[in-house]
């Protein structure tokens, strides 16, 4: 297939994005909603409308010598990428099917459980509160650590790279901070409690010393969002692209604090470069990489048993320190997974390395499905004529599951998320003995 066939299809499938957002959400009163939002971020920005850029011989900055080879193999991965995006389609009007076999019915059941949990954490102001300074003094913890052999600094991820028993402590820390930040936020929200405002903001200055951009944001994003599907026609295109734009250039510069360039005038310079040839939106191009460098023996799952035995540090597993998805994938390429974190080859990525184009559409089902689900969640609970954001956000929390699904590389973030839910339940009834009607769940709604 030849490359002018690849970009007819590729502005084909960007064009049919773009009608169903005009049908399905514009149209509808919406300027934007979840639906949308993940099949572009997850599928059409950074495989359709970067494939150009992932082609492109300035990606040799990155790539090295292994640029030629890379671009040899992007035909395949971008067509793999779309049976991806066709198969997330899929999912979405799975969705609606009734079969008659109860299947609708047991699945609603199971992905009912993380928005009730979410809702149960939401419960009590007093909850939120102990967690959050529970979560400020395991930060202060572990940052005193950093300072104290490395100096002050934005790049935690770095130190923990070279000092790898650290490293859990870190990520359940910087993950707990993120659930319960964002919860914070949600019920502020509602209930305009100053004090968990408070707490999030605190939480989130924290976060910036951890290094993780996307931690950073995952504590507004989904209360964001839900907040413009709210407006619906209140708020214009312009005012989101605007918004939008301002999120993706301060994430761009976090990732410059991080390796600790603070100029301005220099960031704005290369911003462009950033952008399109840098590792945010990289999912085309580190897919291809990997894809280049494998020796085209299928995984067969080893990097998924990998992430369920995330709750051993890597040090104590040699197979972990094998086939965890970073690992592999920095392996595969020739880099040191002892200084590298790993490529990121998108959602479709690891699913094909193990299982090929099967893998592909499984997890394109799965996406889909919970894509839909959140949407539809979402546009219910802030409906009148009791809107609630503490509900719609609620339901977003399915989206982590489903990106850990994914992309296991972040698989840990389940265990560490059912343990915050869990530990939430006993303060609540440690709480509910000594005052009840501060945890009844009626205050959630």
């Amino acid at each position: 297939m030849t490359w002018n066939v690849l970009y007819a299809i590729d502005v084909l499938t960007i064009f049919l994005f773009a009608i169903s957002y005009y049908r399905n959400c514009y149209r509808r009163g919406y300027r934007i909603d979840f639906w949308h939002v993940q099949l572009f971020l997850v599928c059409v920005l950074p495989n359709f409308v970067l494939l150009p850029f992932a082609k492109s011989e300035l990606n040799g900055l990155v790539l090295g010598a292994d640029l030629t080879a890379v671009i040899n193999v992007l035909p395949n991965v971008f067509l793999l990428t779309l049976l991806g995006y066709f198969a997330v389609l899929t999912g979405g009007h799975l969705w609606r099917f009734r079969l008659g076999l109860g299947l609708r019915n047991a699945m609603i059941r199971v992905l009912d459980i993380v928005p009730q949990c979410s809702i149960m954490i939401m419960s009590s102001r007093s909850v939120l509160v102990f967690q959050s300074l529970l979560c400020l003094s395991l930060q202060l913890l572990v940052l005193a650590a950093y300072f104290t052999h490395s100096g002050f600094g934005f790049d935690l991820r770095a130190y923990t790279m070279a000092n790898p028993a650290l490293r859990p402590i870190a990520l359940m820390v910087s993950t707990y901070s993120l659930v319960i930040a964002s919860h914070c936020l949600a019920r502020y929200v509602d209930q305009k409690e100053k004090t968990l405002l408070a707490c999030t903001v605190l939480l989130t200055v924290g976060m910036i010393f951890f290094g993780s951009r996307g931690n950073i944001l995952a504590i507004y994003i989904n209360v964001l969002l839900c907040y413009l599907v709210k407006l619906r026609a209140k708020i214009s295109l312009f005012r989101l692209t605007s918004m939008i734009s301002v999120i993706i250039v301060v994430g761009l510069y976090l990732g410059n604090v991080r390796a600790g360039r603070y100029s301005l005038g220099a960031f704005f310079s290369v911003l462009a470069s950033l952008l399109l040839y840098g590792d945010t939106f990289s999912d085309l191009r580190d897919f291809a990489w990997v894809y280049a460098k494998w020796d085209h023996v299928f995984w067969a799952g080893r990097t998924y048993l990998a992430a369920l035995m995330a709750f051993v540090p890597r040090v104590a597993s040699q197979f972990r320190d094998s086939w965890g998805m970073g690992v592999a994938t920095a392996t595969t390429v020739g880099f040191d997974p002892q200084v590298h974190p790993g490529l990121r080859p998108g959602a479709f990525g690891e699913a094909f390395f193990n299982f090929g184009w099967l893998g592909v559409i499984l997890v394109g089902l799965m996406l889909g499905i919970i894509f839909r689900r959140v949407d539809i969640d979402v546009k219910r609970a802030i409906s009148p004529p009791r809107p609630s954001m503490m509900k719609a956000f609620s339901s977003t929390m399915l989206l982590s599951v489903a990106g850990s699904l994914a992309i296991t590389a972040g698989f840990s973030g389940l265990y560490i998320l059912g343990g915050i839910y869990l530990f939430s339940w006993l303060c609540l009834r440690v709480l509910d003995m000594v005052q009840p009607r501060q945890t009844s769940l009626a205050e959630a709604d």
